[in-house]
């Protein structure tokens, strides 16, 4: 009974469906139960919220105690920031940090949410990670910085632009970071 609630649990985060994902946790459902998705990859219904940008689906997972930090299963080992980071998903971003996710967490080849937001061309996701304190400063296991992939696909542009100019800020101003901006340090932003 509980694999099947569970399984529901990913399948009604996958539709999006607020109300599928409310019942399968009432009836029990493993809350970081991964599955596989497409025959890609095994996924917790937080990675496949964050994917699809579902921030009530988000916002309800990390309430009732989602992982952060669960890493979806294949070759990547990414974690949902990963995911939301990719897909330009500002708002679950944000839930994500201020829920304990950590901002330069590395998936299988070190890199970072930043990195990947990057990769995929996504300028207002670049600019909230830098926001909350992602170091730009970090490489991959292959030496390639957050400047690279930027530069990696010449995203366009007023984009690349937009996107090289806040990593030249960034590194510029040499702040001290801490990985979670909540954790209110002093002297962390």
């Amino acid at each position: 009974m509980a694999e099947k609630t569970s399984k529901a649990l990913v399948q009604a985060a996958q539709i999006g469906s607020l109300q599928g994902v409310k019942a399968a946790l009432e009836a029990g459902a493993d809350i970081d139960h991964a599955q596989e998705i497409s025959g890609l990859t095994t996924c917790t219904a937080l990675s496949v919220a964050s994917f699809t940008g579902s921030a009530d689906i988000v916002k309800l997972l990390l309430h009732k105690g989602a992982s952060v930090t669960k890493r979806d299963g294949g070759s990547l080992s990414v974690v949902p920031l990963h995911v939301a980071a990719t897909r330009g998903h500002i708002e679950v971003v944000d839930l994500l940090v201020h829920h304990g996710a950590t901002l330069d967490i590395r998936d299988a080849y070190q890199r970072t949410p930043l990195m990947t937001a990057c990769a995929y061309k996504q300028v207002g996701t670049v600019r909230r990670l830098i926001e909350l304190g992602a170091r730009v400063d970090l490489t991959d296991v292959r030496g390639q910085t957050v400047q690279n992939y930027c530069e990696k696909d010449k995203v366009g542009d007023r984009d690349f632009k937009e996107m090289h100019k806040l990593i030249q800020e960034a590194m510029e101003t040499k702040l001290s970071r801490c990985c979670n901006p909540t954790c209110g340090k002093p002297g962390y932003r």
